[in-house]
């Protein structure tokens, strides 16, 4: 039989939640705003939708049924309005990050990464990235144009080797592996001027890629209820048990510990990031601390490796699926005359290239959260009428944004890369026009202050590597009637992209 007191004590605490779900569900200044009626009790059910592993669809059709701003938590809303673009993101709304970053921070032997992407206010974040902003410029990144040069007659060679050539004609390739090992011994070279060696082993070496994609997914996931992270990966008594969380921190703390004690030289030709990294903590030592070189290393590889093979994966996949457009590429570089390696300004050159590569990161954005600010003291008066308190959590999805009608045009559900060329009716101003409307809401790699610190290192081995693959190679897919397996953490990534490689020459 129950006791009295257990009776009394257990409703009571039911007393409490149900007090805490009502206050959640009429949370002033929010009871309006349409969205999921479960959502508004509790982040419980963003937590369950990260973890199904589709939020970017779920995102897509909220906003497709109650419109433009969707409440998806007790004091959560999104917001897809092209309009809001700037209030929310931009340099002059000045709007802090939330909490879900903070499962984003790494541990090493028991001190927390003080990462530049888990910045939460914006004097925190250009304090830490002032020291090495020179570092990711255009101008700059373009020192590493023979690594890629070099990384990519290597993924050529080995991808003869293993799907092409002799014996081996007529495998499938899990393409969307290969170009992860490409990026991640690319951003190894660039970092450390050493690969890791995943092309050379044509596998995933003690498991660092395996271990990135569950960091992923547990940020993707967490990010919903960051409290969940302080019960687990930020946990004192687990940090105390488990120093290192992962073997690509332990990695990248290792190659900083060999170069500090003079056992690697970096990539004699040519100015590593940790050369350049180590060059601002002698130039700015009281932000630049030890552990925080280690951040930036560490944010060097877990940010360029994915997002970018993720990137590359989805162009394959769009332009595999729209074989017109894959025809339409290939003979714009053949016409072309580039040599292969292609360099970066030849790449640029050819318009097609540029439209396909456009369309397909805004048809397909690699980033599938939401991308979340914190509303300030004054509130925030969003463009379709709606007021929003002050320390409402407000996001911004990239998909329904790149898909909003208004913007891109009654086809924009549609894999369309002419959308971004000249037509033949329109003046040069109505298209330079319409191409920087497109690009007011272009969140791939973020937006404002706060964009990716590393899209042009991106952009380089994109821009390099998709002309090389196409002229060089027919691909096909291995089954064109079946969409592409993904799943989301942080990328949407692409599971399957298994594909058959015929060699080619030029006109065939």
């Amino acid at each position: 039989m129950i006791s009295g007191p257990f009776l009394l004590t257990a409703l009571f605490l039911f007393s409490i939640l149900a007090l805490r779900l009502l206050l959640n569900y009429f949370a002033p200044g929010l009871q309006s705003i349409p969205g999921p009626v479960l959502a508004r009790f509790s982040d419980l059910w963003r937590f369950i939708d990260a973890c199904k592993g589709n939020h970017q669809q779920t995102m897509s059709e909220l906003h497709s049924e109650y419109g433009p701003v969707v409440r998806i938590g007790p004091n959560f809303v999104s917001v897809a309005d092209p309009a809001a673009v700037e209030l929310i993101l931009g340099l002059k709304a000045n709007l802090d990050k939330t909490d879900s970053v903070n499962p984003m921070i790494n541990a090493h032997e028991g001190e927390y990464l003080p990462m530049l992407i888990s910045a939460k206010n914006s004097k925190l974040h250009a304090r830490l990235k002032r020291p090495i902003a020179g570092a990711y410029s255009m101008s700059t990144l373009l020192s590493f144009e023979n690594v890629v040069n070099d990384c990519s007659d290597k993924l050529m060679r080995r991808l003869r080797e293993e799907f092409v050539d002799g014996k081996s004609h007529g495998r499938v390739c899990p393409l969307h592996e290969w170009l992860h090992f490409f990026t991640f011994d690319f951003i190894g070279r660039a970092t450390f001027g050493k690969e890791f060696g995943f092309m050379d082993a044509g596998t995933d070496i003690n498991n660092m890629i395996g271990t990135l994609d569950l960091q992923f997914l547990y940020i993707g996931a967490v990010g919903s209820m960051p409290w969940i992270d302080r019960l687990l990966l930020k946990n004192p008594l687990l940090l105390a048990l488990i120093k290192t969380p992962n073997h690509l921190v332990d990695f990248t703390a290792q190659r900083i510990r060999h170069r500090l004690e003079g056992r690697e030289k970096g990539d004699t030709s040519g100015y590593d990031f940790l050369s350049r990294f180590l060059d601002a903590q002698k130039q700015h030592p009281d932000v630049v601390t030890d552990i925080q070189l280690a951040a930036y290393t560490n944010t060097n590889i877990l940010a360029a490796s994915d997002t970018t093979s993720t990137a590359l994966t989805a162009i394959i996949m769009c332009i595999l699926q729209h074989r017109d457009v894959y025809d339409k590429l290939q003979a714009e570089i053949d016409a072309s005359n580039v040599s292969f390696p292609v360099s970066y300004t030849a790449a640029q050159s050819l318009p097609y290239l540029d439209a396909v590569i456009k369309e397909t990161l805004r048809f397909f954005p690699t980033t599938g959260i939401d991308l979340e600010r914190t509303v300030g003291a004054s509130g925030l008066s969003l463009p379709t009428g709606q007021s929003l308190p002050p320390g409402t959590i407000v996001g911004m999805n990239p998909w329904p944004l790149h898909r909003d009608r208004s913007v891109f045009g009654d086809d924009a559900d549609k894999f369309v890369p002419e959308r971004w060329l000249r037509t033949e009716t329109e003046s040069k101003a109505a298209h330079d026009e319409r191409v920087r409307n497109m690009q007011r809401v272009f969140l791939t790699f973020g937006y404002g202050p706060r964009a990716c610190l590393g899209k042009h290192i991106a952009y380089l081995e994109i821009y390099k590597l998709i002309p090389i693959l196409v002229g060089n190679f027919d691909l096909s897919l291995v089954h064109p009637d079946r969409p592409p397996k993904t799943w989301t953490g942080v990328a949407v990534k692409i599971l399957d992209l298994d594909v058959h490689i015929r060699e080619r020459h030029r006109g065939e």
